[in-house]
This record gives structure tokens, C-alpha cells and sequence, in this order.
């Protein structure tokens, strides 16, 4: 568990990146299981982190939805090594199953990323992406390659934040109940598949 309350931001050579609250992932999670995206009942196709940073998304993940593919992709190679260590060690101690879960190195919005590990991108279920400068070109990646319902999910403590490339289908209020409030907007090609447009406050 991260028990700090600042954002530490470590600067790549692609961006930044910032380790979200644990209790924050958490509380997205459960905002996308509630919604139909995550969990029990949720669309077929694989789960991307795009920009895993240290893991903590996939490993979240890896506990609400242990069945799902989930793929975590980093192109910082000091980042990409300490997620696969932190992972490695939660399914050591068996707090994680990580049989479904993968740490990829590369370049989250290059197509042969993909190809060299056969992930199909037409069977993309959801992206995560914390915007660190780079959520306009993924939103260009998504919309260029991806199936018309792959849902684009980002996790952002910058709550003016908008995208051009895709239509924004719903936005959730996030907290960890102490520090600043955080955004979780859902994005797509389509609003074909009905999602709830709301923004909900946490008591």
C-alpha cells in the first residue's frame, strides 16, 4: 500500500511518472466494475496499462478481475524493471495471481509493440492511461486501431482535461478520502455502448 499523500513525479525519457494512490486505483476499479466495464459480467477483450509505471495498476487490477488478460506496457526501462520486481514479489507472497497478467517494455502507441507479443488490438476491451502529454496521441492510437467500443479510461488528478479524438461517454469523481479529488473519464470511438454519464462525489 502507498501510505504517502503526495504525488512523487519521476520525469522518462517519454513523460512523466506519477504513482497513483493505491486507494485511488482502488476506488477507479470499482467505479468500472460497478459500470460493467471490470469485473463479473464486463465486455470480452484484454485490459492495457498504457504507461504501467511501477505496476500498481495491473496488480489492482489483477485482484478485482483475476480471470481477465491484463497487459501492462512501460517503455522506461528502470520502471519496467521495478514493476516486474513488485509484481513478482505480490505473487510470491501470494497476495496476487499474476497467470493472466504481463509486463510488456515498449512504446504503448507503437503497433509492433503488439504484434511482437500477439495482442490483437481489435480485441482490446480497455486502456488505462494516467495523461502525462501523451493522451492525445494515444487517443489517436485508439482511434485508428482499435474496435469502436475499446473504452479509453483515464486516471488524472487534472480535472480541466479533455480530448478532441474521442467522445467522452461518462466522468466519475475519484478519492482516496484524504487527499485531492481525482478524475476518471471514459472515452470512445462511439457512444453505441451505453455507459452512465455521471460525476459521482464520494462521501
Amino acid at each position: 500500500m502507498s501510505t504517502g499523500r503526495a504525488l512523487p513525479i519521476r520525469k522518462t525519457g517519454r513523460g512523466i511518472h506519477v504513482a497513483t494512490p493505491i486507494r485511488v486505483i482502488e476506488e477507479a476499479v470499482k467505479t468500472l466494475t460497478e459500470i460493467g466495464l471490470v469485473g463479473e459480467g464486463r465486455p470480452t477483450g484484454c485490459v492495457i496499462d498504457a504507461g504501467t509505471g511501477d505496476g500498481r495498476i495491473p496488480a489492482v487490477l489483477a485482484a478485482f478481475d483475476p480471470s481477465r488478460a491484463v497487459y501492462g506496457i512501460e517503455a522506461n526501462p528502470a520502471l519496467y524493471a521495478q514493476a516486474v520486481t513488485n509484481l513478482q514479489t505480490l505473487d510470491g507472497r501470494g497476495l496476487i495471481d499474476v497467470t493472466h497478467l504481463h509486463l510488456l517494455e515498449g512504446d504503448y502507441c507503437d503497433v509492433g509493440t503488439y504484434e511482437t507479443h500477439e495482442i490483437a488490438l481489435r480485441q482490446i476491451g480497455v486502456i488505462f492511461n494516467y495523461p502525462d502529454g501523451n493522451e492525445r496521441r494515444l487517443a489517436r492510437f485508439v482511434a485508428a486501431h482499435c474496435e469502436r467500443d475499446t473504452m479509453l479510461c483515464l486516471l488524472t488528478h487534472n480535472r480541466t482535461l479533455e480530448l478532441d479524438e474521442l467522445e467522452r461517454l461518462a466522468s466519475h469523481d475519484v478519492s482516496d478520502g484524504a487527499g485531492p479529488q481525482w478524475r476518471l473519464s471514459v472515452y470512445s470511438r462511439t457512444s453505441a455502448k451505453p455507459v452512465p454519464r455521471t460525476v459521482s462525489t464520494p462521501s
